[in-house]
């Protein structure tokens, strides 16, 4: 099979790789037909994401059809089309036995889906709802990892949220927030079509270079402040920012993947003096059925539009890094 197989700093070829087939009775393989592009493959390129050594096949955002089943495989079948959680807790560590199998000390990453084909265990694969887009449903890993947010905070109904960044995982947080009773989401995005995105999936939008954030904040909410800023971008200084923004007594969520070297500098009295909380979620832990239900239900197709052919992966992945799409999909 064909796959895009990261080499390194920068390095990404295109090669011939075996094709991977059921090897334990649990075991499906997959044909890919859509991989979402992630800002952590843009900071894995770039050599900031030590998480994985080269030579690798990334990409940990796809769906596809199932092409082959082991023979101890019965929650999918052959020709059935499935949505693909990445990741394979050992189910042994201490984490794991603890409930929190996303910690696991010794997870697995199945080669990714920026290749023709996959093969993963059973458990991994998620039946799709009938009649779903295959570029929507090529989503549902990044609305589990917001699920994972709002399993965390404890929403209160009525309050309102500060969204840093309008991406897609801005954007799809900022419809799960406003459906579990959050009433105004304001989403801080510098980009003048994710703005236009923003709006079109229910936030407010701001241009932080334009408009003082502060004082557009402070109108929204009598001088309070949003009761939760949430960080999606993966940039220190807007932690930083978060924690003078937020009301006294809120929330500031940290989400997006920043680089590892990256500092916030922070005033403990500060936290002290305004009660600050300071929460973060790592992966997606026990969500990814549910994301799947919310596909057919949020308004996603906005977020798309910007489709690359396997033979172009790193050229996608660029894109994301240059803000040029929202959710870009790599099609093999």
């Amino acid at each position: 099979m064909k796959a895009a197989v990261w080499k390194g700093i920068q390095q990404m070829d295109i090669e011939d790789w075996p094709l991977p087939t059921p090897k334990d009775p649990s075991d499906v393989q997959v044909k890919v037909v859509a991989c979402g592009v992630c800002g952590t493959d843009v900071h894995i390129l770039e050599g900031k994401f030590p998480i994985f050594t080269p030579p690798r096949i990334l990409g940990h955002e796809y769906v596809g059809t199932v092409a082959a089943a082991g023979s101890a495989v019965t929650r999918v079948k052959v020709g059935d089309r499935v949505a693909v959680e990445q990741g394979l807790p050992c189910d042994r560590c201490y984490f794991c036995r603890d409930g929190r199998e996303h910690l696991c000390n010794n997870r697995y990453a199945h080669p990714g889906g920026y290749a023709e084909y996959t093969c993963v265990a059973e458990r991994m694969c998620h039946k799709l709802p009938e009649g779903l887009p295959w570029e929507v449903a090529a989503l549902a890993e990044p609305v589990a990892c917001v699920l994972r947010i709002l399993d965390v905070v404890r929403i209160r109904s009525g309050d309102v949220a500060l969204v840093q960044g309008g991406g897609a995982i801005g954007c799809i947080l900022t419809q799960l927030l406003l459906h579990s009773g959050i009433c105004k989401v304001i989403v801080s995005e510098p980009v003048e079509h994710r703005r236009k995105i923003v709006e079109a999936v229910g936030g407010i939008p701001v241009d932080p270079r334009a408009q003082d954030l502060a004082a557009f904040l402070k109108k929204e909410t009598d001088g309070l402040g949003p009761e939760y800023v949430f960080e999606c971008v993966g940039k220190a200084a807007l932690l930083e920012e978060g924690i003078e923004l937020v009301q006294k007594g809120g929330t500031v969520f940290v989400m997006g993947v920043a680089d590892p070297e990256g500092i916030a500098k922070v005033r403990p009295f500060r936290l002290f003096a305004k009660e600050v909380k300071i929460l973060s979620a790592y992966m997606r832990p026990y969500t990814f059925h549910r994301a799947v239900r919310w596909l057919p239900y949020l308004t996603l197709k906005p977020l798309l539009g910007l489709e690359f052919p396997l033979e172009e992966t790193k050229a996608a992945i660029h894109a994301l890094g240059q803000s040029k799409g929202l959710k870009i999909l790599v099609k093999p």
